[in-house]
Order: C-alpha cells, then sequence, then structure tokens
C-alpha cells in the first residue's frame, strides 16, 4: 500500500494547463509525494507534458459551447465526471486538490469541494478564468501568475506565485541571449500554442518575403503550423528563398527558444512564462476569441514592461509585421533591451512556491 502524501493535479484541455502542472508535479515528486493527475483525452493527448504521471482520464466536454444542446451535454459530462472523481476519492482520498484552471479541472474541484478536501487553484493568465471564478470562494489558496489579476472574488484567499515552467525551461534560463548583430543568420521562432494558429501561416511568409534582400537573406525561421497548413507554409518559404523549417508540433520548444532571437507567436500564458524566463523577446498576436480576451491581458504585461510588441489580429497584416520587422532587425538594441525586460517579469521558482503552498495545507491535513 502506497503511503506516501497524495496529491491530485486538476488539469487539461490545452498546453497552456498542463504545463504547469507538470513543473509543480516535478517539485512534489522530488518532495517525496504521490501524485495523481486527472485531465481529459485532450490533455491526456498532449505529449510532451507529464508523460510519465499516474493520470486518470475524464470524458468531460472541454467547453460549454454548441447551442442549448452541447451546453445541456457539457453539464451533464461533468456531473458524471465529478461522480467518477468522487468514486477515485472514496478509495484513497487525496491531501490536496490542486485545479488549474478550464472546464477539465472542474470534476476534481467540485468532488474535492464536496467531500471536504481543501483544494488550491492556480490561474496561469491575467484574468481569471471561468472555472477558477466559479471555485475560488472556497479554495484555500487561489494562486495567480500576476499582481493585479483581473476579475478575482473579493473574497477569495490570494498569493502570488508566478506561473511555473518546466525544469527544462528555468535550467536553460541564465544561458545569455544571442543579439543578431553583423551579417549572421537571424534565427526567427513562428509558435502558435498546442494547436498551431492560421493566422500566423498566412501573414508571417509573405512578411519576410516583403523584406529587404539583405535581411531577408540572413533569416532562418522555425514555424510551427496547423497539419493542414505545412505544406503551403513551406512552399511560400521555399519561394522567397528563406531557409525555413516548418513542422506542426515540437517535441522540444525549449531548444528551439533557446536558439532564437525573436519570437512571433499568440500570448497564452505558457507561452508568455516561457518567453520570460529565457528572456526571448516577441511579436505578440492575440487570440481575439479568447475568453475574457485574457490573450491581450497577458501581452499587455509584457508590452508594459518593455519585453515584447503587441499587435492585434485586426492590424496583423504582411505589410505592418514587414515594417515591424524590419525596425527591430535593423536595430539590435532594440532586441537586446527587449530580452533584458523579458527576464526582469519572469518568476523562475514559481513551481517551488505553488508546490511549497500544497505542501503546508497537506501537512496541516495530515495533522488533523
Amino acid at each position: 500500500m502506497n503511503t506516501a502524501p497524495y496529491i491530485v493535479l486538476a488539469a487539461g484541455g490545452t498546453g497552456g494547463h498542463m504545463m504547469p502542472a507538470e513543473a509543480v508535479s516535478d517539485v512534489l515528486n522530488r518532495h517525496g509525494y504521490d501524485v495523481l493527475l486527472v485531465t481529459d483525452a485532450r490533455g491526456d493527448a498532449i505529449r510532451n507534458a507529464m508523460v510519465d504521471a499516474n493520470r486518470y482520464v475524464l470524458k468531460t466536454s472541454s467547453h460549454m459551447g454548441g447551442g442549448l444542446g452541447g451546453k445541456v451535454r457539457s453539464v451533464v459530462s461533468i456531473i458524471r465526471s465529478t461522480l467518477q472523481v468522487r468514486g477515485q476519492f472514496k478509495r484513497r482520498r487525496p491531501s490536496v486538490v490542486v485545479g488549474f484552471g478550464g472546464y477539465p479541472s472542474l470534476p476534481a474541484v467540485l468532488a474535492a469541494r464536496s467531500q471536504g478536501v481543501p483544494y488550491v487553484l492556480h490561474e496561469q493568465n491575467a484574468v481569471l478564468g471561468r472555472v477558477n471564478r466559479l471555485m475560488a470562494e472556497g479554495a484555500k489558496v487561489v494562486a495567480l501568475s500576476l499582481e493585479n489579476s483581473q476579475r478575482v472574488p473579493k473574497a477569495a484567499y490570494t498569493e502570488v506565485t508566478g506561473n511555473p515552467v518546466r525544469h527544462l525551461i528555468s535550467k536553460l534560463s541564465n544561458i545569455a541571449y544571442s543579439v543578431p548583430f553583423g551579417f549572421g543568420d537571424i534565427r526567427l521562432l513562428v509558435i502558435g500554442g498546442s494547436q498551431g494558429a492560421r493566422i500566423l501561416s498566412d501573414v508571417v511568409p509573405a512578411a519576410l518575403a516583403a523584406l529587404s534582400d539583405d535581411l531577408r537573406s540572413r533569416v532562418e525561421i522555425t514555424h510551427q503550423a496547423r497539419a493542414e497548413d505545412v505544406e503551403r507554409v513551406q512552399k511560400a518559404y521555399a519561394a522567397a528563398s528563406i531557409k525555413h523549417t516548418v513542422q506542426s508540433y515540437f517535441d522540444d520548444v525549449g531548444a528551439l527558444l533557446l536558439r532564437c532571437q525573436l519570437v512571433i507567436c499568440r500570448s497564452g500564458a505558457s507561452t508568455v512564462a516561457e518567453l520570460s524566463a529565457m528572456g526571448r523577446p516577441a511579436i505578440m498576436v492575440p487570440l481575439a476569441i479568447a475568453a475574457d480576451d485574457h490573450q491581450s491581458a497577458n501581452a499587455g504585461v509584457i508590452e508594459r514592461a518593455g519585453g515584447g510588441w503587441v499587435m492585434k489580429e485586426k492590424d496583423f497584416k504582411a505589410d505592418a509585421l514587414a515594417e515591424k520587422l524590419q525596425l527591430l532587425l535593423t536595430d539590435p538594441s532594440m532586441l537586446r533591451d527587449a530580452s533584458d525586460a523579458m527576464r526582469e517579469v519572469a518568476c523562475l521558482d514559481a513551481a517551488e512556491r505553488l508546490a511549497s503552498i500544497v505542501e503546508s495545507i497537506a501537512v496541516e491535513e495530515g495533522a488533523r
């Protein structure tokens, strides 16, 4: 029988929820805790997060969309999943449940609340998500990634921990940024989150093709695109004689970030956290349909700190991006200053901070 203290982490849906869960899991495992991941099918399918973790996979619908029928099905699936998790907790009661937001975390948090198990919530974004808002007032702690996070219920008890980044990223964080001086390669990285981003595939190749000949000849781009867009993006770069690597998935984003000098990306929370940890300046294109416009809030924090530049979707056109790139790539001091500013935003011990909160609650629970 396993007698190690038992912690449940509830996360899923996207890498933005799974990556911080993995970071905290690593710390808890090192400290002798037994960790179970409760996730959904999408979280279970993410190939580079918590691959060795014990897991309990739910069939919970990941959103409340699809009209009235879709909402009813989502509610029914959440109720069913909550009952399943309650059964799991009756077989082995966790000391603490940690929810990382999103609908896949809701059944575990609901089960914890209904059975008197203490729970902690972690919010990755600058705006508290819907599930975390719903469950915040009953949480022992709502751990925030950013000061002055928006839409936090007044009755919630909060602590600012930062957004945990994977151990690999934190290990690489002290490696110096390489400014693209002289006539060497200019290494760009395009990432659109775990699902890619069509708008980046539509705009970036055309923008690079419009650069001056001397800059275009130096560009070397690594581009994550949706699987259905890979071939056309490859052809666009080849037609402009731009050195390129285009794939739908990259196993080691940390190594790509280490090598690159400018990132063009969405502004999901984990992307922003990893960029800041490694000091990589970025042109950020927030997802316009993101819930509560949280990606714009995330990007705004970085832009105000001087770590990057925000281009709204409606303004993200090939000519505008080409103009921005022409400016940045001909004045490397702007990139160097943005790299320094990015590092100022980083919170490299976020995983340890959050794990410490969880462990202190587990100790209290064990003493009862």
